[in-house]
């Protein structure tokens, strides 16, 4: 009886963990039934032993029996010349019959101790076979026990592999979700602030469209008097100072040159004020403010002058305001 690996395609290595311990599994139930059968055809073999043996001294009685009858004739023919010879009956029967025993108990004696031995020898092959066999089996088993520990500690090291893998996706799933909300809300503030800079471009860079605003002229902490232009989307602030020139375009709009800017722009004056006597008063606010600037340049040479102009400033500023808040409105 040969017995058979777990595995005939090869190592257990090759195949999925599952397929391993599953291997294993039917190895092990594989062994036991041959270990079973084993002592099944082992016990046969001994009741087949035991019926050769009866049937082995079976067959000895009757060829000794048939000895005896073919020896019968023969005693009688010794009875008859002890007979003949005048001898004592009762002792020569009596020896006749105890030498003939002896041979038969001789001769039976030797056949047991014969058939003994090889029973014998036959029990003990068996019994070595057997030891055998357990040995192999014993071996064979323990081989699979260190497999299936080895097996069991490598699926331990891929849960906690698979376990490690787990927490590093859901980190990055983590920062990938981070990821997309700051992206999403950068984008939100990128289209918030494109549309604020195209609102802010369509109005401080626009040559096309025109501008619809609101004059507000005040005065500042510096008593300095400015102007602002108040539009839908963007308060302007410019000083009158900064003012160079002033063209009426039509009947609602002008144009504004003012020193910070590169270029000229179109401003449309809202319905409830003067274009005329807003432009005529930005005009008066120009011409001032050339005189002013003349004045100033003058005063920089005289430096004890410097308070007097500073207050003919204040004053001509607040006479032009209270003469811009008589149009304003």
């Amino acid at each position: 009886m040969n017995l058979k690996p777990p595995s005939e395609t090869g190592s257990v290595d090759d195949i999925s963990d599952k397929e391993k311990i599953n291997t294993l599994k039917k190895g092990v139930i594989e062994l036991r039934e041959e270990k079973s059968q084993l002592m099944k055809y082992i016990t046969e073999l001994t009741l087949k032993n035991n019926w050769l043996i009866k049937e082995k001294e079976g067959t000895e009685q009757k060829s000794n029996i048939g000895d005896e009858s073919k020896q019968i004739p023969k005693l009688k023919q010794q009875i008859f010349l002890i007979l003949q010879e005048n001898q004592p009956l009762p002792f020569r029967i009596m020896k006749l019959a105890f030498y003939f025993t002896n041979s038969l108990l001789g001769y039976g004696k030797r056949k047991l101790i014969k058939g003994s031995v090889k029973n014998t020898a036959l029990n003990n092959q068996l019994q070595k076979n057997i030891e055998d066999i357990e040995r192999d089996l014993y071996n064979k088993i323990k081989d699979l026990k260190a497999e299936k520990i080895e097996i069991q500690l490598q699926l331990k090291t891929l849960d906690k592999e698979m376990q490690q893998r787990d927490d590093e996706l859901r980190v990055i799933h983590k920062g990938l979700d981070d990821s997309r909300f700051t992206v999403a809300q950068l984008q939100g503030e990128l289209e918030e602030s494109r549309g604020k800079f195209i609102q802010y471009k369509l109005i401080l860079h626009n040559q096309l469209l025109d501008i619809e605003c609101l004059f507000i002229f005040r005065q500042n902490l510096f008593n300095e008097y400015i102007f602002e232009l108040e539009t839908a989307a963007q308060k302007f602030q410019y000083k009158a100072s900064e003012i160079t020139d002033l063209k009426i375009k039509d009947e609602s709009s002008f144009t504004l040159s003012i020193k910070s800017r590169n270029r000229e722009e179109v401003f449309v004056i809202m319905h409830n004020q003067d274009l005329k006597r807003s432009a005529n008063l930005l005009k008066t606010f120009y011409q001032k403010q050339k005189i002013l600037n003349q004045l100033v340049a003058y005063s920089s040479i005289k430096s004890k002058k410097q308070w007097v102009l500073g207050r003919t400033d204040v004053h001509f500023w607040k006479y032009s305001i209270e003469e811009w808040n008589q149009y304003k409105y």
